[in-house]
Protein backbone atom coordinates (compact mmCIF):
# COMPACT_ATOMS: atom_id res chain seq x y z
CA UNK A 1 0.00 0.00 0.00
CA UNK A 2 2.96 2.27 -0.77
CA UNK A 3 1.21 5.12 -2.56
CA UNK A 4 -1.75 5.26 -0.18
CA UNK A 5 0.55 5.59 2.80
CA UNK A 6 2.45 8.36 1.09
CA UNK A 7 -0.83 10.10 0.31
CA UNK A 8 -1.85 9.90 3.98
CA UNK A 9 1.46 11.44 4.97
CA UNK A 10 0.79 14.42 2.72
CA UNK A 11 -2.26 15.26 4.81
CA UNK A 12 0.07 16.34 7.62
CA UNK A 13 1.25 19.96 7.60
CA UNK A 14 5.00 19.77 8.05
CA UNK A 15 7.96 20.92 6.00
CA UNK A 16 10.17 18.26 4.44
CA UNK A 17 13.73 19.30 5.24
CA UNK A 18 15.75 17.06 2.91
CA UNK A 19 15.48 16.22 -0.75
CA UNK A 20 16.40 12.57 -0.22
CA UNK A 21 18.24 10.30 -2.63
CA UNK A 22 15.63 11.03 -5.28
CA UNK A 23 16.58 14.72 -5.18
CA UNK A 24 20.17 13.80 -6.03
CA UNK A 25 19.07 11.55 -8.90
CA UNK A 26 16.85 14.28 -10.32
CA UNK A 27 19.92 16.48 -10.79
CA UNK A 28 21.97 13.72 -12.43
CA UNK A 29 22.56 15.66 -15.65
CA UNK A 30 23.72 18.82 -13.90
CA UNK A 31 25.91 16.74 -11.56
CA UNK A 32 27.20 14.60 -14.46
CA UNK A 33 26.58 11.41 -12.51
CA UNK A 34 28.08 8.26 -13.98
CA UNK A 35 25.96 5.15 -14.55
CA UNK A 36 27.69 3.54 -11.59
CA UNK A 37 26.89 6.47 -9.30
CA UNK A 38 23.25 6.47 -10.40
CA UNK A 39 22.99 2.75 -9.72
CA UNK A 40 24.46 3.16 -6.23
CA UNK A 41 22.08 6.01 -5.42
CA UNK A 42 19.10 3.98 -6.64
CA UNK A 43 20.04 1.26 -4.16
CA UNK A 44 19.88 3.90 -1.39
CA UNK A 45 16.51 5.11 -2.72
CA UNK A 46 15.09 1.58 -2.77
CA UNK A 47 16.16 0.85 0.81
CA UNK A 48 14.88 4.20 2.02
CA UNK A 49 11.47 3.72 0.39
CA UNK A 50 11.05 0.46 2.29
CA UNK A 51 12.10 2.00 5.63
CA UNK A 52 9.95 5.06 4.90
CA UNK A 53 6.79 3.04 4.52
CA UNK A 54 7.51 0.76 7.47
CA UNK A 55 7.88 3.90 9.58
CA UNK A 56 4.63 5.26 8.18
CA UNK A 57 2.62 2.13 8.93
CA UNK A 58 3.98 1.90 12.48
CA UNK A 59 3.87 5.59 13.35
CA UNK A 60 0.51 6.86 12.10
CA UNK A 61 -0.99 9.29 14.58
CA UNK A 62 2.23 9.72 16.57
CA UNK A 63 3.30 13.35 17.07
CA UNK A 64 6.95 12.75 16.11
CA UNK A 65 6.18 10.90 12.85
CA UNK A 66 7.06 13.79 10.54
CA UNK A 67 10.29 14.49 12.39
CA UNK A 68 11.36 10.87 11.96
CA UNK A 69 10.37 10.84 8.28
CA UNK A 70 12.32 14.02 7.62
CA UNK A 71 15.32 12.55 9.42
CA UNK A 72 15.11 9.45 7.23
CA UNK A 73 14.93 11.58 4.09
CA UNK A 74 17.92 13.66 5.19
CA UNK A 75 19.86 10.52 5.99
CA UNK A 76 19.20 9.11 2.52
CA UNK A 77 20.40 12.35 0.98
CA UNK A 78 23.64 12.21 2.96
CA UNK A 79 24.24 8.61 1.88
CA UNK A 80 23.64 9.51 -1.76
CA UNK A 81 25.99 12.50 -1.55
CA UNK A 82 28.82 10.24 -0.38
CA UNK A 83 29.02 8.81 -3.90
CA UNK A 84 29.73 12.26 -5.38
CA UNK A 85 33.18 13.56 -6.21
CA UNK A 86 34.39 16.77 -4.61
CA UNK A 87 33.62 18.69 -7.80
CA UNK A 88 30.11 17.18 -7.98
CA UNK A 89 29.49 18.05 -4.33
CA UNK A 90 30.42 21.67 -5.04
CA UNK A 91 27.96 21.69 -7.95
CA UNK A 92 25.28 20.21 -5.68
CA UNK A 93 25.79 22.99 -3.13
CA UNK A 94 25.61 25.63 -5.86
CA UNK A 95 22.41 24.12 -7.29
CA UNK A 96 20.72 24.16 -3.91
CA UNK A 97 21.78 27.70 -3.15
CA UNK A 98 20.09 28.76 -6.41
CA UNK A 99 16.93 26.74 -6.02
CA UNK A 100 15.91 26.91 -2.37
CA UNK A 101 14.16 29.89 -0.75
CA UNK A 102 16.19 31.62 1.93
CA UNK A 103 14.91 31.11 5.48
CA UNK A 104 12.97 33.88 7.17
CA UNK A 105 14.79 35.38 10.12
CA UNK A 106 13.61 37.85 12.73
CA UNK A 107 10.26 38.31 11.04
CA UNK A 108 11.81 39.64 7.84
CA UNK A 109 10.24 38.79 4.51
CA UNK A 110 12.31 37.13 1.84
CA UNK A 111 12.21 37.46 -1.91
CA UNK A 112 11.77 34.30 -3.92
CA UNK A 113 14.38 33.39 -6.51
CA UNK A 114 14.14 34.96 -9.94
CA UNK A 115 11.27 32.56 -10.72
CA UNK A 116 9.81 30.58 -7.84
CA UNK A 117 8.11 28.26 -10.32
CA UNK A 118 11.50 26.75 -11.14
CA UNK A 119 11.64 25.35 -7.62
CA UNK A 120 10.09 21.88 -7.43
CA UNK A 121 8.83 21.65 -3.84
CA UNK A 122 7.38 18.68 -2.02
CA UNK A 123 3.68 18.71 -1.17
CA UNK A 124 4.57 19.34 2.48
CA UNK A 125 6.60 22.38 1.44
CA UNK A 126 3.69 23.69 -0.62
CA UNK A 127 1.42 23.35 2.40
CA UNK A 128 3.86 25.21 4.65
CA UNK A 129 5.91 27.55 2.42
CA UNK A 130 8.76 29.55 3.99
CA UNK A 131 7.11 32.77 2.75
CA UNK A 132 4.16 33.85 0.66
CA UNK A 133 4.88 33.34 -3.02
CA UNK A 134 8.12 31.48 -2.36
CA UNK A 135 7.22 28.84 -4.93
CA UNK A 136 5.69 31.15 -7.51
CA UNK A 137 2.04 31.58 -8.62
CA UNK A 138 -0.80 29.08 -8.22
CA UNK A 139 0.67 27.29 -5.22
CA UNK A 140 -1.82 28.05 -2.42
CA UNK A 141 -3.79 24.83 -2.03
CA UNK A 142 -7.52 24.80 -1.32
CA UNK A 143 -8.32 23.51 2.15
CA UNK A 144 -10.78 20.63 1.99
CA UNK A 145 -12.46 18.91 4.91
CA UNK A 146 -14.97 16.04 5.08
CA UNK A 147 -18.65 17.02 5.19
CA UNK A 148 -20.68 13.97 6.26
CA UNK A 149 -23.93 13.23 4.47
CA UNK A 150 -26.92 11.55 6.07
CA UNK A 151 -28.22 9.85 2.93
CA UNK A 152 -27.48 6.23 2.09
CA UNK A 153 -29.03 5.69 -1.33
CA UNK A 154 -27.97 6.10 -4.95
CA UNK A 155 -29.98 8.32 -7.30
CA UNK A 156 -29.68 8.91 -11.04
CA UNK A 157 -31.22 12.10 -12.45
CA UNK A 158 -31.69 12.17 -16.22
CA UNK A 159 -33.60 13.79 -19.04
CA UNK A 160 -32.55 11.20 -21.64
CA UNK A 161 -35.31 9.77 -23.81
CA UNK A 162 -33.15 7.58 -26.03
CA UNK A 163 -33.75 3.89 -25.33
CA UNK A 164 -30.04 3.00 -25.44
CA UNK A 165 -29.24 5.60 -22.80
CA UNK A 166 -32.21 4.72 -20.59
CA UNK A 167 -31.48 0.99 -20.70
CA UNK A 168 -27.89 1.61 -19.62
CA UNK A 169 -28.95 3.98 -16.82
CA UNK A 170 -31.45 1.41 -15.53
CA UNK A 171 -28.66 -1.18 -15.48
CA UNK A 172 -26.48 1.17 -13.43
CA UNK A 173 -29.33 1.89 -11.01
CA UNK A 174 -29.82 -1.85 -10.53
CA UNK A 175 -26.08 -2.44 -10.06
CA UNK A 176 -25.90 0.30 -7.41
CA UNK A 177 -29.19 -0.61 -5.73
CA UNK A 178 -30.45 2.85 -6.59
CA UNK A 179 -33.29 4.72 -8.25
CA UNK A 180 -33.71 6.42 -11.62
CA UNK A 181 -35.56 9.74 -11.69
CA UNK A 182 -36.46 11.14 -15.13
CA UNK A 183 -37.17 14.81 -15.78
CA UNK A 184 -38.44 16.59 -18.88
CA UNK A 185 -35.38 18.83 -19.15
CA UNK A 186 -32.37 19.32 -16.91
CA UNK A 187 -31.19 22.16 -19.14
CA UNK A 188 -34.22 24.38 -18.52
CA UNK A 189 -34.99 23.32 -14.94
CA UNK A 190 -33.45 26.52 -13.53
CA UNK A 191 -36.14 28.61 -15.27
CA UNK A 192 -38.98 27.16 -13.18
CA UNK A 193 -38.63 27.81 -9.43
CA UNK A 194 -41.61 25.59 -8.60
CA UNK A 195 -40.12 22.62 -10.46
CA UNK A 196 -36.81 23.19 -8.68
CA UNK A 197 -38.61 22.92 -5.33
CA UNK A 198 -40.42 19.75 -6.41
CA UNK A 199 -37.19 18.10 -7.59
CA UNK A 200 -35.45 19.06 -4.37
CA UNK A 201 -38.25 17.58 -2.28
CA UNK A 202 -38.23 14.37 -4.35
CA UNK A 203 -34.46 14.04 -3.75
CA UNK A 204 -34.98 14.52 0.00
CA UNK A 205 -37.44 11.63 -0.01
CA UNK A 206 -34.90 9.34 -1.70
CA UNK A 207 -32.18 10.51 0.73
CA UNK A 208 -29.26 9.65 -1.57
CA UNK A 209 -25.59 9.50 -0.66
CA UNK A 210 -24.57 9.59 -4.33
CA UNK A 211 -26.33 11.55 -7.08
CA UNK A 212 -25.35 10.68 -10.64
CA UNK A 213 -26.63 13.30 -13.07
CA UNK A 214 -27.03 12.13 -16.68
CA UNK A 215 -28.06 15.08 -18.86
CA UNK A 216 -28.54 15.04 -22.59
CA UNK A 217 -25.67 16.89 -24.26
CA UNK A 218 -27.92 19.85 -25.14
CA UNK A 219 -28.95 20.15 -21.46
CA UNK A 220 -25.36 20.24 -20.20
CA UNK A 221 -24.62 23.93 -19.56
CA UNK A 222 -23.50 26.29 -16.80
CA UNK A 223 -26.98 27.24 -15.54
CA UNK A 224 -27.96 23.58 -15.35
CA UNK A 225 -24.89 22.96 -13.20
CA UNK A 226 -25.56 25.97 -10.95
CA UNK A 227 -29.19 24.87 -10.55
CA UNK A 228 -28.17 21.38 -9.45
CA UNK A 229 -25.62 22.82 -7.02
CA UNK A 230 -28.41 24.91 -5.51
CA UNK A 231 -30.68 21.88 -5.22
CA UNK A 232 -28.06 19.61 -3.68
CA UNK A 233 -26.69 22.24 -1.30
CA UNK A 234 -30.21 23.07 -0.13
CA UNK A 235 -31.21 19.64 1.12
CA UNK A 236 -30.58 20.77 4.70
CA UNK A 237 -29.92 24.06 6.50
CA UNK A 238 -26.19 24.45 5.87
CA UNK A 239 -25.07 25.93 2.51
CA UNK A 240 -22.73 23.06 1.57
CA UNK A 241 -23.36 20.11 -0.74
CA UNK A 242 -25.22 17.38 1.12
CA UNK A 243 -24.60 14.53 -1.33
CA UNK A 244 -21.71 13.22 -3.43
CA UNK A 245 -22.56 14.25 -7.04
CA UNK A 246 -21.10 13.61 -10.48
CA UNK A 247 -22.09 13.74 -14.17
CA UNK A 248 -22.63 10.69 -16.34
CA UNK A 249 -22.09 12.18 -19.77
CA UNK A 250 -20.62 11.20 -23.11
CA UNK A 251 -20.92 12.42 -26.70
CA UNK A 252 -23.92 10.24 -27.60
CA UNK A 253 -26.16 7.52 -26.09
CA UNK A 254 -23.97 4.69 -27.41
CA UNK A 255 -20.87 6.17 -25.80
CA UNK A 256 -22.83 6.74 -22.60
CA UNK A 257 -23.83 3.06 -22.55
CA UNK A 258 -20.18 2.09 -23.01
CA UNK A 259 -19.16 4.37 -20.13
CA UNK A 260 -21.82 2.85 -17.86
CA UNK A 261 -20.75 -0.70 -18.71
CA UNK A 262 -17.15 0.29 -17.93
CA UNK A 263 -18.30 1.83 -14.67
CA UNK A 264 -20.18 -1.28 -13.58
CA UNK A 265 -17.18 -3.49 -14.35
CA UNK A 266 -14.60 -1.16 -12.74
CA UNK A 267 -12.86 -2.34 -9.57
CA UNK A 268 -10.69 -0.25 -7.24
CA UNK A 269 -6.96 -0.57 -7.91
CA UNK A 270 -4.26 -1.57 -5.49
CA UNK A 271 -1.80 1.23 -4.88
CA UNK A 272 0.96 -0.52 -6.79
CA UNK A 273 -1.35 -0.73 -9.82
CA UNK A 274 -1.53 3.06 -10.19
CA UNK A 275 0.48 4.22 -13.22
CA UNK A 276 0.56 8.04 -13.16
CA UNK A 277 1.71 10.49 -15.80
CA UNK A 278 1.75 14.30 -15.63
CA UNK A 279 1.60 16.94 -18.35
CA UNK A 280 2.71 20.54 -17.95
CA UNK A 281 2.93 23.29 -20.57
CA UNK A 282 5.39 26.17 -20.81
CA UNK A 283 3.38 28.84 -22.64
CA UNK A 284 3.20 32.29 -21.02
CA UNK A 285 5.61 35.14 -21.70
CA UNK A 286 5.40 36.64 -18.21
CA UNK A 287 6.23 35.47 -14.70
CA UNK A 288 3.73 32.61 -14.99
CA UNK A 289 5.61 30.84 -17.78
CA UNK A 290 6.87 27.93 -15.66
CA UNK A 291 3.91 27.43 -13.30
CA UNK A 292 2.35 24.50 -15.20
CA UNK A 293 5.74 22.88 -15.80
CA UNK A 294 6.32 23.11 -12.05
CA UNK A 295 3.02 21.41 -11.20
CA UNK A 296 3.75 18.45 -13.47
CA UNK A 297 7.15 18.08 -11.82
CA UNK A 298 5.63 18.39 -8.34
CA UNK A 299 3.38 15.43 -9.11
CA UNK A 300 6.32 13.48 -10.48
CA UNK A 301 8.31 14.25 -7.32
CA UNK A 302 5.43 13.23 -5.07
CA UNK A 303 5.17 9.81 -6.69
CA UNK A 304 8.97 9.43 -6.72
CA UNK A 305 9.04 9.90 -2.94
CA UNK A 306 6.80 6.85 -2.74
CA UNK A 307 9.20 4.85 -4.91
CA UNK A 308 7.02 5.13 -8.04
CA UNK A 309 8.38 6.37 -11.36
CA UNK A 310 6.05 8.56 -13.42
CA UNK A 311 6.74 10.39 -16.68
CA UNK A 312 6.38 14.17 -16.93
CA UNK A 313 5.36 15.37 -20.40
CA UNK A 314 6.59 18.95 -20.82
CA UNK A 315 5.08 20.85 -23.76
CA UNK A 316 6.78 24.12 -24.79
CA UNK A 317 4.91 26.29 -27.29
CA UNK A 318 7.39 29.12 -27.99
CA UNK A 319 10.88 28.67 -29.35
CA UNK A 320 12.06 31.75 -27.46
CA UNK A 321 11.33 29.93 -24.19
CA UNK A 322 13.88 27.23 -25.02
CA UNK A 323 16.52 29.93 -25.58
CA UNK A 324 16.11 31.50 -22.13
CA UNK A 325 18.95 31.13 -19.61
CA UNK A 326 16.52 29.81 -17.00
CA UNK A 327 14.83 27.23 -19.27
CA UNK A 328 14.86 24.00 -17.23
CA UNK A 329 16.94 21.01 -18.18
CA UNK A 330 14.70 18.10 -19.19
CA UNK A 331 16.87 14.99 -19.48
CA UNK A 332 14.94 11.95 -20.71
CA UNK A 333 16.76 9.77 -18.20
CA UNK A 334 14.98 11.55 -15.36
CA UNK A 335 11.50 10.72 -16.59
CA UNK A 336 10.96 13.76 -18.81
CA UNK A 337 9.23 13.61 -22.19
CA UNK A 338 9.91 16.90 -23.95
CA UNK A 339 7.74 18.25 -26.76
CA UNK A 340 9.70 21.20 -28.17
CA UNK A 341 8.47 23.85 -30.64
CA UNK A 342 9.84 24.15 -34.15
CA UNK A 343 8.63 27.74 -34.60
CA UNK A 344 8.19 30.83 -32.48
CA UNK A 345 4.53 29.98 -31.80
CA UNK A 346 3.70 26.33 -32.01
CA UNK A 347 0.47 24.43 -31.38
CA UNK A 348 1.09 20.71 -31.61
CA UNK A 349 -1.22 18.93 -34.03
CA UNK A 350 -0.18 15.53 -32.73
CA UNK A 351 1.38 13.97 -29.65
CA UNK A 352 4.94 12.78 -29.84
CA UNK A 353 5.20 8.99 -29.88
CA UNK A 354 6.78 8.86 -26.38
CA UNK A 355 4.03 11.15 -25.02
CA UNK A 356 1.21 9.10 -26.54
CA UNK A 357 2.73 5.86 -25.27
CA UNK A 358 3.12 7.31 -21.79
CA UNK A 359 -0.55 8.35 -21.69
CA UNK A 360 -1.82 5.06 -23.08
CA UNK A 361 0.26 3.04 -20.60
CA UNK A 362 -0.93 5.16 -17.66
CA UNK A 363 -4.20 4.96 -15.75
CA UNK A 364 -4.02 8.32 -13.98
CA UNK A 365 -3.30 11.56 -15.83
CA UNK A 366 -2.62 15.02 -14.39
CA UNK A 367 -2.80 18.00 -16.80
CA UNK A 368 -1.67 21.60 -16.25
CA UNK A 369 -1.65 24.29 -18.92
CA UNK A 370 -3.92 26.64 -20.81
CA UNK A 371 -7.09 25.35 -22.40
CA UNK A 372 -9.73 26.46 -24.90
CA UNK A 373 -12.50 24.58 -26.69
CA UNK A 374 -10.06 23.10 -29.23
CA UNK A 375 -6.68 23.22 -27.50
CA UNK A 376 -5.22 21.99 -24.23
CA UNK A 377 -1.68 22.25 -22.84
CA UNK A 378 -0.44 23.56 -26.19
CA UNK A 379 -1.90 20.60 -28.11
CA UNK A 380 -4.85 20.41 -30.50
CA UNK A 381 -7.61 18.33 -28.92
CA UNK A 382 -7.89 16.44 -32.21
CA UNK A 383 -4.42 15.07 -31.39
CA UNK A 384 -6.08 12.92 -28.71
CA UNK A 385 -8.68 11.45 -31.10
CA UNK A 386 -7.05 8.02 -31.19
CA UNK A 387 -5.43 8.09 -27.75
CA UNK A 388 -6.65 5.33 -25.46
CA UNK A 389 -7.59 6.43 -21.92
CA UNK A 390 -8.81 2.96 -20.96
CA UNK A 391 -10.28 3.02 -17.43
CA UNK A 392 -8.21 6.14 -16.77
CA UNK A 393 -8.74 8.80 -14.12
CA UNK A 394 -7.96 12.35 -15.27
CA UNK A 395 -7.36 15.41 -13.10
CA UNK A 396 -7.30 18.41 -15.43
CA UNK A 397 -6.31 21.92 -14.35
CA UNK A 398 -6.86 23.54 -17.76
CA UNK A 399 -9.54 26.09 -18.58
CA UNK A 400 -12.60 24.97 -20.57
CA UNK A 401 -11.60 21.30 -20.56
CA UNK A 402 -15.27 20.43 -19.93
CA UNK A 403 -16.92 23.43 -21.59
CA UNK A 404 -20.50 22.89 -22.83
CA UNK A 405 -21.49 23.18 -26.46
CA UNK A 406 -24.50 25.35 -25.53
CA UNK A 407 -23.02 27.80 -23.06
CA UNK A 408 -24.47 30.45 -20.75
CA UNK A 409 -21.17 32.01 -19.59
CA UNK A 410 -19.89 33.09 -23.02
CA UNK A 411 -21.10 32.59 -26.58
CA UNK A 412 -19.52 29.39 -27.91
CA UNK A 413 -21.87 28.94 -30.86
CA UNK A 414 -19.03 29.44 -33.35
CA UNK A 415 -17.07 26.67 -31.62
CA UNK A 416 -19.68 23.91 -31.70
CA UNK A 417 -17.50 21.83 -34.00
CA UNK A 418 -14.64 21.81 -31.48
CA UNK A 419 -14.75 18.54 -29.56
CA UNK A 420 -14.19 19.29 -25.89
CA UNK A 421 -11.28 17.49 -24.28
CA UNK A 422 -13.48 15.99 -21.55
CA UNK A 423 -15.81 14.32 -24.02
CA UNK A 424 -12.89 13.15 -26.17
CA UNK A 425 -11.30 11.52 -23.12
CA UNK A 426 -14.53 9.93 -21.85
CA UNK A 427 -15.40 8.66 -25.33
CA UNK A 428 -11.91 7.14 -25.55
CA UNK A 429 -12.23 5.12 -22.37
CA UNK A 430 -11.61 7.39 -19.38
CA UNK A 431 -13.86 6.39 -16.49
CA UNK A 432 -13.66 9.63 -14.47
CA UNK A 433 -12.41 13.18 -14.98
CA UNK A 434 -12.27 16.41 -13.01
CA UNK A 435 -12.62 19.32 -15.43
CA UNK A 436 -13.94 22.86 -15.65
CA UNK A 437 -16.61 24.53 -17.76
CA UNK A 438 -14.86 27.91 -17.73
CA UNK A 439 -11.72 29.52 -16.32
CA UNK A 440 -10.05 26.96 -14.05
CA UNK A 441 -8.07 27.64 -10.88
CA UNK A 442 -5.63 24.87 -11.77
CA UNK A 443 -3.38 22.97 -9.40
CA UNK A 444 -4.56 24.62 -6.13
CA UNK A 445 -8.02 23.12 -6.71
CA UNK A 446 -7.12 19.98 -8.66
CA UNK A 447 -4.52 18.57 -6.28
CA UNK A 448 -6.64 18.57 -3.08
CA UNK A 449 -9.26 16.42 -4.83
CA UNK A 450 -6.62 14.12 -6.31
CA UNK A 451 -5.04 13.75 -2.88
CA UNK A 452 -8.31 12.46 -1.44
CA UNK A 453 -8.83 10.03 -4.31
CA UNK A 454 -5.30 8.66 -3.86
CA UNK A 455 -6.10 8.12 -0.18
CA UNK A 456 -9.02 5.84 -1.08
CA UNK A 457 -11.94 8.28 -1.18
CA UNK A 458 -14.66 7.96 -3.82
CA UNK A 459 -14.51 10.49 -6.65
CA UNK A 460 -17.89 11.91 -5.60
CA UNK A 461 -16.87 12.51 -2.01
CA UNK A 462 -13.55 14.03 -3.05
CA UNK A 463 -15.39 16.30 -5.49
CA UNK A 464 -17.91 17.28 -2.80
CA UNK A 465 -15.06 18.32 -0.51
CA UNK A 466 -13.53 20.44 -3.27
CA UNK A 467 -16.84 22.14 -4.05
CA UNK A 468 -17.60 22.76 -0.39
CA UNK A 469 -14.22 24.48 -0.02
CA UNK A 470 -15.44 26.88 -2.73
CA UNK A 471 -18.99 27.25 -1.42
CA UNK A 472 -18.02 27.78 2.23
CA UNK A 473 -20.82 29.66 3.94
CA UNK A 474 -21.96 31.48 0.79
CA UNK A 475 -25.02 30.97 -1.38
CA UNK A 476 -24.59 29.60 -4.90
CA UNK A 477 -24.26 32.64 -7.26
CA UNK A 478 -27.04 33.81 -9.56
CA UNK A 479 -27.55 32.17 -12.92
CA UNK A 480 -25.96 33.58 -16.04
CA UNK A 481 -28.45 35.86 -17.79
CA UNK A 482 -27.04 35.64 -21.27
CA UNK A 483 -23.31 35.40 -22.00
CA UNK A 484 -22.36 37.61 -19.05
CA UNK A 485 -18.65 37.24 -19.74
CA UNK A 486 -15.80 34.90 -18.87
CA UNK A 487 -15.33 36.05 -15.29
CA UNK A 488 -17.77 36.69 -12.48
CA UNK A 489 -18.64 34.94 -9.22
CA UNK A 490 -20.26 31.88 -10.81
CA UNK A 491 -17.11 30.87 -12.71
CA UNK A 492 -15.45 29.59 -9.53
CA UNK A 493 -18.25 27.01 -9.14
CA UNK A 494 -17.89 25.45 -12.60
CA UNK A 495 -15.69 22.50 -11.65
CA UNK A 496 -17.36 19.30 -12.80
CA UNK A 497 -16.77 15.63 -12.07
CA UNK A 498 -17.50 13.41 -15.04
CA UNK A 499 -18.19 9.78 -14.16
CA UNK A 500 -19.97 7.75 -11.52
CA UNK A 501 -19.56 9.59 -8.18
CA UNK A 502 -19.48 6.29 -6.27
CA UNK A 503 -16.37 5.19 -8.16
CA UNK A 504 -13.43 4.43 -5.88
CA UNK A 505 -10.29 4.41 -8.05
CA UNK A 506 -7.86 3.38 -5.29
CA UNK A 507 -8.40 0.79 -2.58
CA UNK A 508 -8.29 2.03 0.99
Amino acid sequence: MLLRLIAILFLASSVALGQGAQGVLQKSKALKLTDSQQQQIRVVLSKTAKEYNELLSQGQGKPDLNRKLNALRQGAEKKALKFLTEEQRTTWDQLNRRSLPAPVENGATTSPPRDGSLIIPTIDELKSPPSRGAFGPSTTLARTVPHPVSGTGYLILTDHTDETALTALKQLAEARGGELMTLKSLGTLHKDARKVELVQEAIREVSPRFVAIAPMMESYRENMHLCLLRILSGLDKDPELDTFPGYLIASNPTKLAELIEQTIQFRPREVDEIRPVSMGAIEDSDGRRYRSYQKAKVMQKMFAEGGKESPAIIVTTKKSHTERDDYPELPAGEGNIEMSPTSERHTFESLSIPAELAIEESNMLFMFGHGTTNRICGIDIDAFAKTGFDDGIIFCGSCMSAAPYDADRVDLSSMRDDKRFAFQAMDNGAVAMLGHMGLCGGFPKVFPMAEQVLAGTSTGEAYQQLMNSIIGDKAIPDYYRGHDGPKGPANAYLYVLLGDPSLMPVKK
